[in-house]
């Protein structure tokens, strides 16, 4: 099969056998996601068109397409709209940007099945679920009631209108089974579901819009089908407007390649970044976890930025940090708010004085009430599950005191003096002086050995949190001693294909393999690209030619990742340790923020 992407008037291509699919979103979460070879019939229950409400995905379409087996033979991704080369026709799915619509196109007509599978992204199957079909002038109209199966009462209704060219269709309107197999390689349940089969409609294009009010749905599909070549102008336009300036300076393969996938890396932030908030990922990490969107805040524009920075000061806990869902009740964890703070260090020359003031205050409430909560004799500990890695398989989940935490309050330590050095002028006067320094004595004390930082306390297990340390306070060790401690990790976690492993290779817990939704290899082996990327980064600071090697062999993997492989166009969230290929969420906000960062610090 062969893959082109496609930006302005610039393309990159390559002829690939892996299996790929491609998602397109609306910018308000609704999404269209395929495989890019359907005969496999490795699907999953969150393929299919998507539309959201209410900060709820509903699934709508689970199977669209010619009804016939086909093969795709080429795909063209526009990053607006993706067409597909299949056996004599042509196919063109197109979202447009700000609506709860989805438009299907051929190249001439032929049948094509609808089948659908109306219901909440995470509702598993259930009873009491009707589909009526009726026709409303040119239109098809689907009402779904969702009843409730004891009492019979209906619980909702939800509205879809179809316009084809004509309406020459044939009814089917039966439930049929549907097996995914995609989500049973991931361990995933449920495998199995009923979808209902709807019709054949023979037609070259389709628009479907989804509403909660049945005049909205009818509205809004003959809004979209009118004025389809204006919507798409429009979306064409947006996405050439939005990519980097001198793009296609280099005539290497390689380099070009890097550049597309940079754009592409933008543009895929940008549809995750719904009503001011950066949402973790697509397709099913689709809410605010903060965490996720502070990591990815580096590379959102600053207005943006300034405001979700300052919404975070106003949730600080009664425990001093941040919840793991923001507007959520919801329980706290150990690094979201030393990510909160880096952020703010990081842009503190563009605070207003009055505005440091305010963050001032947050920050002195949220250290004092760490160090009530959570601070030891010496460090600040973190619980079981309470850091990124919040998975717990056959160890304590990381409960203790971590380095990189520590880092975290040495930042914000160091954020401390920033912010009240200017209200006292002797920095022996500055308690925040004083604790930067000593906690940077301590952790040199009871972390460093031997040319390693120790993972935690009593900890000596190696994984690739030291990248995350040195990214967040270099100051813990001069590059020199970086430099060694780097190569001694990189000596136990390198993989060959250019990733890192989570967890030392030679360790007992150590798997290969990705075990899906089974957390067993999670941190136990499994890539993430997002700490791949943030690696590259802080090895060219540390040695830009000695570890030029590896950061190439990161970006090289990146860049396949993004162009090549899993979702076209979107970076993943993670790979095995035994092979790069894309696992986890196909399109995860912090990978590609950290991709961004990476090649703005190689190229910029």
């Amino acid at each position: 099969m062969q893959i082109i992407h496609k930006l302005g008037k610039k393309t990159t291509s390559k002829e690939t056998n892996k299996e790929t699919s491609f998602l397109l979103s609306n910018n308000r979460l609704g999404y269209t996601f395929f495989p890019n070879n359907p005969s496999s019939h490795r699907l999953s229950r969150y393929m299919g068109v998507f539309f959201s409400h209410d900060n709820m995905l509903y699934r709508v379409i689970a199977e669209l397409g010619p009804d016939r087996v086909f093969e795709v033979r080429r795909v063209l991704n526009k990053f607006y709209r993706v067409d597909r080369f299949i056996s004599s026709n042509r196919e063109v799915f197109f979202m447009p940007s700000g609506i709860n619509s989805f438009v299907y196109r051929l190249g001439k007509k032929e049948p094509i099945r609808i089948c659908l599978d109306i219901r909440p992204s995470y509702e598993p199957a259930a009873m009491g679920r009707f589909y009526g079909l009726s026709e409303v002038d040119d239109k098809l109209l689907i009402e779904y009631t969702k009843n409730n199966p004891k009492s019979g009462e209906a619980q909702y209704r939800l509205y879809v209108a179809f316009k084809p060219e004509h309406l020459d269709y044939d009814r089917v309107e039966r439930w049929v089974g549907a097996h995914y197999q995609l989500d049973r390689e991931r361990n995933s349940p449920p495998v199995e579901l009923g979808v209902y089969d709807l019709l054949r409609l023979n037609t070259k294009k389709i628009a479907v819009s989804f509403s909660l009010a049945k005049n909205e749905a009818l509205d809004e599909v003959d809004y979209v089908y009118e004025n389809l070549r204006g919507l798409e102008s429009k979306d064409r336009r947006e996405v050439e407007s939005s990519v980097c300036g001198d793009f296609f300076k280099s005539k290497d393969k390689k380099t070009k390649d890097v550049f597309f996938a940079y754009n592409a890396c933008r543009l895929s932030l940008k549809q995750l970044t719904v009503d001011g908030r950066v949402h973790a990922g697509l397709p099913w990490f689709f809410q605010v976890w903060s965490r996720d969107e502070l990591v990815s805040l580096k590379s959102v524009s600053w207005p943006v930025k300034k405001k979700i920075l300052f919404d975070y000061l106003g949730l600080i806990a009664e425990d001093g940090r941040l919840p793991n869902l923001p507007g959520v009740v919801s329980a706290t964890n150990a690094d979201s708010i030393g990510w909160l703070f880096l952020r703010f260090d990081e842009c503190f020359n563009k605070l207003l004085m009055k505005e440091r003031d305010v963050v001032l205050e947050a920050f002195i409430k949220s250290v004092c009430r760490m160090n009530e909560n959570y601070m030891t004799d010496e460090f600040l500990m973190n619980r079981s599950k309470e850091t990124w890695m919040d998975s717990v398989y056959a160890d304590d989940g990381r409960l203790g005191c971590r380095l990189e935490i520590q880092a975290f309050l040495l930042r914000m330590y160091a954020l401390g003096y920033r912010l009240t050095r200017l209200k006292k002028f002797d920095k022996s006067s500055n308690v925040f002086f004083y604790l930067r320094d000593e906690f940077v004595r301590r952790i040199r004390r009871c972390f460093y050995r031997d040319g390693l930082l120790l993972d935690g306390v009593g900890d000596a297990t190696i994984r690739p949190n030291v990248f995350i340390a040195a990214y967040v306070y270099p100051g813990i060790l001069s590059r020199g001693l970086w430099a060694r401690c780097f190569r001694n990790v990189l000596a136990r976690l390198w993989l060959d294909w250019g990733g890192l492993s989570s967890i030392d290779k030679k360790s007992g817990l150590f798997l290969d393999e990705h075990t899906g939704e089974n957390p067993a290899s999670y941190h136990r082996g499994d890539s993430w690209f997002y700490l791949n990327n943030l690696a590259a980064l802080v090895l060219h600071r540390t040695d830009a030619k000695g570890f030029g090697s590896y950061v190439d062999a990161i970006v090289e993997a990146s860049t396949d990742d993004i162009l090549w492989d899993g979702m076209l166009g979107h970076h993943s969230e993670l790979s095995p340790a035994g092979v790069r290929k894309s696992a986890g969420c196909g399109m995860q906000a912090w990978s590609s923020a950290m991709y961004l960062e990476l090649i703005d610090e190689l190229f910029g």
